[in-house]
């Protein structure tokens, strides 16, 4: 069924990130689905009083080497229609306070605010409730997005090697117009979107390029942020649980601009695909654009984005401090404990459970540099060869998944 569109008018917003125009490679945090909340929900799941959220940004702003900033796909919101609103949920964690109407990129993770984040609004900052249809076709400004986050428009963010493109996907399509019912859609792009987006990598046709909205354009199964596999809802293809207006445009201008990928989440699962709906490598070379998922924030996940001139590199998926519920009480009972931390880079780990464990040590980008079997109550780590930063130890005990956060700082 043809869907008609009332997204607002596109304004656009050119911004230049000066301060990393001399570097050829940076790199920043992509996370989705904050779902922060003033008020518990028993029919979604959310940040509550965006207590994960405090935890999470201040854990990006330790990464070492320190991101560029920060982007947020969608549903920043559990309900974008909520009195008082929740938006400044969130906003009371960011950098400066009390911002009215604030422009893209004036929020900071941290207080030196050397780390902007960015956002872009999902399906749930168009709601009025979560019961449906539950929608509206405009951000809902009694909501407040526009007073609290960022303008509703799309907007670039260029540096000197690449452009990153801010595109609404829009609100979720009645369920009686839904080509799909089990996998809903959002709304899509306009064609004055479409013919903006081609402007812009025109105009940025030398540079790495980069799109960002909260709706996938490609949907295929991937893992929740505990490396399970995705069985929240049935896929039935890859257009279904993306997006109607202007899909198969889209997706024909990221080939024709090669654009090397496209960020999104809406689904909570983690998952990269080609446009063919092939689950691909996140770092395939030869596979056209990449359309990848990272899973809600609210369940602890993220990607670390690394760009150079020659490449995009995205991370396998990470887990945060605010990952899946129960670690710490794991590990609390696992009487697991690693010290000294931080540390130069050794290290010790005690537990309680005997036999053997297995452990994977990841750095930022999702790379495993060290793995083991830990057989002793008392085992020796030597991340010394390591730079400074933030790791991640995963340990698979037979009670389930342990994970514990190493500051390496020399």
């Amino acid at each position: 069924m043809k869907t008609k569109l009332l997204l607002a008018a596109s304004l656009t917003f050119n911004l230049c990130l000066e301060t990393h125009s001399s570097f050829a490679q940076f790199s920043f945090v992509h996370i989705s689905d904050l779902h922060v909340s003033s008020v518990a929900s028993s029919v979604n799941a959310c940040d509550l009083h965006g207590l994960k959220a405090q935890c999470y940004l201040k854990e990006f702003a330790q990464i070492n080497p320190k991101p560029a900033f920060v982007l947020a796909t969608g549903d920043i919101s559990n309900v974008g229609n909520s009195n008082p609103g929740m938006y400044n949920v969130l906003t009371q964690f960011l950098f400066p306070s009390a911002v009215v109407n604030p422009s893209p990129g004036a929020y900071f993770i941290d207080s030196a605010q050397t780390v902007p984040i960015y956002f872009t609004p999902g399906n749930h900052d168009y709601y009025t409730t979560l019961y449906p249809p539950g929608s509206l076709t405009q951000l809902n400004h009694v909501s407040n997005y526009a007073q609290y986050i960022a303008p509703d428009t799309d907007y670039a963010v260029t540096t000197n090697i690449s452009v990153i493109l801010f595109v609404r996907s829009g609100y979720d399509i009645p369920y009686w117009s839904q080509p799909d019912p089990i996998t809903p859609a959002g709304a899509g792009i306009t064609n004055a979107q479409c013919s903006w987006i081609r402007n812009q990598l025109s105009q940025n046709s030398s540079k790495r390029k980069i799109i960002v909205m909260h709706h996938p354009a490609v949907n295929i199964a991937g893992t929740n942020c505990d490396g399970t596999a995705y069985t929240t809802e049935t896929i039935l293809s890859p257009s279904a649980g993306t997006w109607l207006a202007n899909r198969t445009a889209f997706l024909n201008i990221c080939d024709s601009n090669q654009v090397d990928v496209v960020l999104a989440g809406h689904q909570h699962q983690n998952v990269v695909a080609d446009r063919a709906g092939n689950v691909i490598n996140e770092n395939c070379t030869t596979c056209g654009t990449r359309y990848v998922q990272t899973g809600a924030a609210f369940n602890g996940c993220f990607r670390v984005i690394t760009v150079d001139s020659s490449f995009i590199n995205v991370s396998s998926p990470l887990q945060s401090c605010a990952a899946v519920a129960g670690v710490d009480e794991l590990s609390n009972s696992l009487n697991i404990t690693v010290f000294p931390n931080p540390s130069g880079g050794e290290l010790n780990l005690t537990m309680s459970q005997s036999g053997s464990v297995p452990m994977k040590i990841y750095n930022v980008l999702g790379e495993c540099i060290q793995q083991n079997t830990v057989t002793a109550s008392n085992f020796r780590i030597d991340l010394s060869s390591q730079p400074n930063g933030v790791y991640f130890m995963h340990l698979q005990t037979e009670y389930g998944r342990v994970i514990k956060k190493i500051f390496i700082n020399k």
